[in-house]
């Protein structure tokens, strides 16, 4: 992998590469940068990747092989606390709780003590807890150089330090809000760079979906309301009728959500836009926004914070256009749940947008990687939806003796995935196979709904301490799984992918049915209806896509050369439709049975190997 990339970047080409699990794909591509001296740029799928490779894969190779070169590690600018913000709150001690206060005073002592800045130093605050709004800054609210804590700013050093660096280390989510956004600084980095590595590219082109998208979320508003008020009261607090019309603004918001809650709870917006109740909600909420521009233009010129909510308001103002308009190109869409609504506007094809950025950056070289990159052998689909064309292509295959140390079990009575009869097939089998193996176990779900009632089914039979998506957090959930003998995990999307439990703690992943996307997705819909447009979108689009996504759960169990274990599929169309054997057939070679009797039989002759 190594050689592929340095011939890459010796003949300015791109690459997609695959890299089965025990490649040691990290080492694979840092080697390279680290010998041949250029400027690289590598993109991380996930922030736990992103450290590993800093903390612990590049120390390796700088102590080795190249000690002069400089790295510096980026984060998004909500990763890193705001000093301005920070002591903005604790003066003004809006906590509902002591032990909110004391938490924020804790807070207060670390961010003016850090060297970093970087939020996760801050373990007494989970990652995602709240009172890490009152204590980051974002693009929105940022004051630039009009901050009094500008010349200490957290993220201009770290991207100081990324524009000194050789190897700068980011996530797929910085790469394109960047992209995107064109925040100042971090934009002029990415043309200096020579070479760019994603790594879990497998995640980019729905990543990139997002970010080349725009919408309105309520508390979007609520929180630019607060944000005005707040500004009024430092800036103009003559303007009292400002903290009027916030108010109005809040109703109006909330009176659309009131609505919005009579139709689906996701759809696309062109099917109900002309609803009467929903039109006129639509328009009471723009004319709200409207009163707003007119009181809140003459009075941004007294601050940099009421500026800063006077941009926000025509960004929203300018998205809202797109709801109001009777045609679009992208997808229009919204989606509501009992706190909130989104109003979204997405595009149906990123690869036009994708090339476009990325072509500007002006890499010599781009190589994508990932374990799961191609279906049936093909990268096609993957290179199609970012709209790579030209580029060297390579799978290498997984160092691990599959056919030894995997057992691939397919039962064969299983009624249809969506009988009403699969909830209870599926639990007895999963029993069995929790008891065989004495726990140990990762059961994959691809709905949060079969996943609570098998939970409760499982929870109920079996003795085996049971951690469930939803009850705790992600990384508590998996150290408490770790630390107990004999447990079972259940989890949905998110521990598909990113986990790596090595020896006999983990022995059997169960996966439930083979994870379609819903087709009820609005944007999804569409990519599909144009796909149909060209050819099939069911063997085109939806086959690859579930099998990228499957090969990620099924390499959830053979993470070292020294692990064994049984992955059951519990979908029975594997064996009965025509698409089951191309599905199949992209999976690692695994032994297979139908016979329970052969996995009870594979487990006793592993056992006595021990």
């Amino acid at each position: 992998m190594s050689m592929l990339i340095q011939q890459a970047l010796k003949n300015n080409q791109h690459a997609v590469i695959e890299a089965g699990t025990g490649i040691g794909k990290s080492f694979a591509y840092l080697v390279p940068a680290f010998v041949l001296g250029c400027k690289t740029l590598i993109s991380t799928g996930t922030k736990n990747l992103q450290d590993q490779l800093y903390k612990k894969d590049i120390p390796i190779l700088r102590k080795a092989i190249a000690k002069g070169v400089k790295t510096a590690l980026l984060k998004g600018r909500s990763n890193y606390a705001c000093r301005y913000r920070i002591n903005k709150y604790r003066q003004k001690r809006r906590f509902q709780t002591p032990q909110m206060a004391h938490l924020f005073n804790a807070l207060t002592d670390w961010a003016n003590s850090s060297v970093v800045g970087d939020i996760a130093e801050f373990s007494k605050i989970p990652e995602r807890d709240s009172l890490w709004f009152f204590a980051t800054s974002n693009a929105d609210n940022c004051l630039g150089q009009e901050c009094p804590d500008f010349g200490e700013c957290f993220v201009l050093k770290a991207r100081k330090n990324a524009f000194d660096a050789d190897i700068v280390v980011i996530n797929h989510h910085l790469f394109f809000s960047d992209l995107a956004l064109r925040e100042n600084g971090f934009g002029e980095l990415l043309p200096d760079m020579d070479l760019v590595i994603f790594d879990e590219a497998h995640q980019l082109p729905d990543i990139a979906s997002h970010f080349f998208g725009r919408g309105i979320t309520m508390r979007q508003v609520t929180q630019l309301t607060k944000d005005i008020i707040d500004a009024q009261t430092m800036e103009a607090p003559d303007e009292k009728h400002l903290v009027t019309e916030c108010y109005q603004l809040q109703k109006s918001v909330a009176d659309f959500r009131l609505v919005l809650g009579e139709f689906p709870q996701k759809g696309e917006w062109q099917l109900f836009r002309n609803a009467p109740k929903l039109k006129q909600a639509m328009e009471n909420l723009s004319a709200g926004f409207d009163d707003m521009k007119k009181i809140l233009e003459p009075t941004s010129a007294r601050g940099k914070e009421l500026l800063l909510c006077f941009e926000r308001l025509i960004e929203l103002i300018d998205i809202l256009a797109d709801f109001l308009a009777a045609e679009s190109q992208n997808v229009i869409w919204y989606e509501w749940n009992e706190q909130s609504f989104r109003l979204m506007v997405t595009p149906v094809n990123v690869s036009a947008n994708f090339q476009k950025q990325i072509t500007q950056c002006d890499f010599k070289t781009q190589i994508y990687t990932s374990a799961t990159l191609s279906s049936q052998q093909s990268f096609d689909y993957f290179n199609q939806r970012l709209g790579l064309i030209d580029v060297e292509s390579k799978i290498l295959d997984s160092p691990f003796d599959y056919e030894k140390q995997a057992l691939l079990y397919l039962p064969q009575h299983f009624p249809e995935p969506s009988s009403d009869q699969f909830l209870g097939a599926f639990c007895t089998e999963v029993i069995q196979l929790i008891k065989l193996l004495k726990g140990n176990t990762f059961v994959l779900f691809t709905s949060y709904w079969m996943m609570q009632k098998a939970a409760e089914i499982l929870r109920q039979q079996l003795n085996n301490t049971f951690y469930v998506q939803g009850e705790q957090q992600r990384s508590e959930l998996l150290h408490r799984y770790l630390e107990t003998d004999n447990a079972v995990l259940l989890g949905t999307s998110s521990f598909w992918e990113g986990v790596d439990v090595k020896g006999e703690k983990l022995q059997c992943v169960i996966i439930d049915k083979l994870p379609f996307k819903s087709p009820g997705d609005p944007v999804y819909k569409k990519r599909l209806s144009e796909a149909n447009k060209k050819g099939n979108a069911f063997m085109d689009v939806q086959v690859p896509e579930a099998t990228i996504a499957l090969k990620q759960g099924v390499g959830r169990l053979i993470r070292d050369v020294a692990d064994t274990g049984v992955v059951m599929l519990a979908d029975s169309r594997l064996s009965k439709k025509s698409y089951g054997s191309y599905i199949l057939n992209s999976l690692p070679n695994m032994q297979r049975t139908t016979q329970f009797s052969e996995v009870e039989y594979f487990c006793a002759k592993l056992k006595n190997k021990e």
